[in-house]
């Protein structure tokens, strides 16, 4: 029996450790891997745009499954989703589709009713829909208040407009003046009046000298009513210009509003406010579509080289605008290194020869690409391991299972490399690579391959990191 060689037991030892490493992140994260378990449920969505297979089911803020898959039935979403054993959902639960802060993902919520029911079993269907997130009831509360404002600015301008509508405006001004002025002049009236009454009043306190010292226990009392008789109206004689003044301003501001000055003015007559308004409601829908369809995720992935007996490893970053379209950036690691060809002539026996060098580097190579989905196919074009490259991919079993080909480094001293595998997703956040590498190479660089990585949303990262231990120093 063959013995392994002791850069194959490192190798393994590596594979290992990053095994055990995924398996600790996961279990730290609250990951259960036993994603199969539990019963399915269905439910019919007028709207499912933003939710995708895999999205997390929680009851209470607590995840207790998650979308199996999302299928179209008649004019309806058609939603399938797994529950975990041991969670009990019953008849009267209401499923409301949710966002995750304002650009996270869609999941969804099951809302318990207020009576207990009979539980649901297996193959049953959610009857009880609520199917506006929170951010559609923002944008369906803004439209109604835009509504609103419409109706309003439309019965001012009735109410405004027209020369029926301004000339009975002029006429209530013109008898708010004459009221003032009426007012203006009783006050001076009775100014004069009850000047009139307190000397009338001292003349009858001297005849009546007698009375008036019965009662001057309460001679101070009638002093003090006097006294606020004379302030009341000298207050009031102060207030007459104030109110003059007052329906002036009004007045004013009437005429304003009719010329369509001011900001209240453009709101109730200028047409070109209107469309501005309802142009930056239209801009704020579109912005929140896209925020909410853009995705980022962030992969570690290692292979072992079989025939090199050392691993090649890959970071990446994905960013997804779309569910068609990614952007993708790689930093490879690659123990094979970079290759490079020199020619140099030498005399050799008096005779000029020209001989090939082939040298490698370990150097750090990088990826950027590209990439346009078409049904199950996918087409990547870009860089690949610092030099031009393509890729395709096909799609299988709900995009479980991915087979790659790549062609790259074009160099015209050395044959095409290519590399062909395929990727079986097992987990949310785990999957398993195989396939051969360079099997084409002139240089002895080929070799089959075999490896594992995980990925995360960027959501999920924040869920990981929230949920380790501080580092208290």
């Amino acid at each position: 029996m063959r013995k392994l060689t002791s850069e194959t037991k490192v190798g393994l030892f590596v594979v290992l450790g990053i095994v055990l490493l995924v398996i600790m992140s996961l279990n730290l994260g609250g990951v259960n891997f036993n994603s199969d378990e539990g019963y399915e449920l269905t439910m019919r969505l007028d709207n499912a745009i933003g939710l995708d297979p895999g999205a997390s089911i929680t009851i209470a803020g607590v995840e207790v499954g998650h979308v199996q898959a999302i299928v179209l039935e008649g004019s309806k979403a058609l939603i399938r989703i797994k529950v975990r054993t041991g969670v009990d959902v019953m008849r009267n639960y209401t499923v409301a589709l949710k966002t995750s802060g304002l650009l996270g993902e869609k999941y969804l919520a099951l809302i318990p009713g207020i009576k207990s029911a009979p539980l649901l079993k297996d193959g049953d269907e959610i009857k009880s829909i609520a199917a506006y997130s929170d951010m559609d009831r923002l944008i369906t509360a803004l439209s109604d208040v835009a509504v609103d404002i419409k109706k309003i600015t439309g019965a001012l301008g009735d109410v405004l407009g027209g020369e029926d509508n301004q000339a009975s405006l002029g006429s209530i001004i013109k008898n708010l003046q004459d009221i003032t002025s009426s007012v203006n002049s009783i006050v001076a009236e009775n100014d004069v009046r009850f000047t009139t009454v307190m000397k009338n009043m001292e003349s009858f306190s001297a005849s009546l000298k007698d009375i008036t010292e019965m009662l001057a226990a309460n001679k101070g009392n009638f002093n003090a009513t006097m006294t606020n008789v004379r302030e009341a109206m000298e207050t009031l004689n102060k207030i007459a210009p104030s109110v003059n003044s007052t329906v002036s301003s009004i007045s004013k501001i009437a005429q304003r509003i009719e010329r369509g000055e001011g900001t209240i003015g453009k709101l109730l007559n200028d047409e070109e406010t209107h469309r501005n308004i309802n142009q930056t409601l239209t801009g704020i829908n579109e912005f929140i579509d896209k925020a909410g369809s853009f995705r980022t995720f962030v992969s570690y992935r290692s292979e072992f080289l079989f025939d090199e007996s050392d691993t090649k490893n890959y970071v990446s970053l994905r960013l997804q605008p779309r569910p068609d379209k990614y952007y993708l950036i790689e930093v490879v690691d690659d123990p094979r290194g970079h290759r490079t060809s020199q020619e140099q002539t030498k005399i050799i026996n008096g005779t000029p020869t020209t001989v090939k060098t082939i040298t490698t580097d370990d150097d750090v190579t990088f990826t950027a690409l590209i990439a346009k989905r078409l049904g199950n196919v996918t087409l990547r074009g870009g860089m690949i391991e610092s030099t031009g490259g393509v890729g395709i991919d096909y799609h299988i079993m709900d995009d479980k299972l991915k087979f790659t080909f790549e062609a790259f480094d074009f160099d015209s001293d050395f044959e095409t490399h290519l590399k062909v595998g395929a990727t079986l997703i097992i987990h949310k956040h785990f999957y398993l690579t195989a396939g051969y590498d360079d099997f084409i190479s002139d240089s002895g660089l080929e070799s089959a391959y075999a490896g594992i990585g995980f990925q995360f949303e960027d959501k999920d990262l924040k869920f990981l990191f929230s949920a380790m231990p501080s580092l208290n120093f």
